[in-house]
């Protein structure tokens, strides 16, 4: 009797996959509330996107779109949730701390990207921004760099989190300057802002919105972009290439993705509608004014560019010598 209620069981478990596995399957999908799981705190530029994207979504798909934030440990919290989800409806809207990064900080991560999810859709791209602050006399990367090597080790920078691409931003940095900088990480981008205002460290690589606020009280100055070419919400502000650091780039970058067992056809399905979402016009500029520009593409065209960006990153943490803490 028991060996017949597992084989019964195992029947039903197989017929339901075969059946997500079609069209039909797709078709029927989603059958509950579609959870996007983000692996930051609520308020970061990455629960901005999210919570952007999920409520555009909502009525596209006939399901309600919640929001769940599992920050910590850079992120990795949440996507080590989502690569071991297996309801069908539990995604992560991730970034490239715990995709492109973490595999190389993290000697025992409980996941592996590559193999435990798969690229839905890159959503949005957007550069970090090096703030300075507005008391510290400088207004380009050149004057900051001269100073630091005018006062070695005496320039705190914070980052949103030990082996956060704010953190990576500014060891890159260093490592072509050959400035000397004292990093103090934060937990997240608005603690790491927070701070930045208080006085408590002189500069920042983050995400335009966490420093907008400081922005606009007069608290710090923008001396460049990250990326490698120029921002369309800043297009007045040059990248850090261009202040004399060729091939300098630490493009922030947030995408979708699903545990890796996830039927093909619902990958499709989301890649379509979340592009769909990123399109709208009230969409692409509530994300412009925060400093994302929409990307989208393929899922293999996301792929690509995680596989990339491992290998880039990789070697920066190799050369940098940085240990999670």
């Amino acid at each position: 009797m028991l060996n017949s209620i597992r084989l019964g069981k195992a029947l039903v478990a197989a017929l339901i996959a075969a059946f997500l596995s079609t069209g039909a399957g797709a078709q029927a999908w989603p059958t509950q509330p579609v959870r996007f799981v983000v692996p930051t705190t609520a308020g970061s530029s990455v629960d901005i996107v999210a919570r952007l994207v999920g409520e555009k979504l909502g009525g596209m798909i006939g399901q309600t779109v919640i929001v769940d934030n599992k920050g910590g440990a850079g992120g990795t919290i949440g996507a080590d949730a989502v690569a071991k989800a297996r309801d069908g409806h539990t995604f992560l809207l991730g970034y490239n701390g715990p995709i492109t990064v973490a595999p190389s900080l993290f000697p025992r991560l409980p996941y592996d990207p590559r193999r435990d999810l798969a690229p839905i859709i890159l959503a949005v791209t957007q550069p970090n921004v090096l703030a300075a602050r507005a008391d510290l006399g400088v207004d380009s990367v050149k004057d900051l760099v001269a100073l630091a090597r005018s006062r070695p080790g005496e320039i705190d920078y914070a980052s949103v989190g030990n082996g956060s691409l704010s953190h990576l931003a500014m060891e890159l940095l260093k490592m072509k300057s050959g400035v000397s900088l004292l990093h103090i990480p934060y937990t997240g981008g608005p603690a790491a802002s927070l701070a930045l205002g208080r006085g408590d460290v002189q500069v920042l690589f983050a995400a335009l919105s966490n420093v907008q606020p400081l922005l606009r009280d007069g608290k710090v100055k923008l001396l460049a972009v990250s990326n490698a070419r120029r921002s369309a919400a800043l297009p007045d502000l040059p990248t850090v290439a261009e202040e004399g650091y060729p091939g300098f780039d630490a493009t922030t970058w947030n995408g979708f993705l699903a545990p890796a067992a996830t039927p093909k056809e619902v990958v499709q399905r989301l890649n379509e509608a979340i592009g769909q979402v990123l399109q709208l016009p009230e969409v692409k500029q509530k994300l412009l004014a925060g400093g994302a520009e929409v990307a989208g593409g393929t899922p293999e065209q996301f792929g690509e560019l995680l596989k990339n960006e491992t290998a880039a990153w990789t070697a920066v943490i190799e050369r940098s010598g940085i240990k999670p803490e």
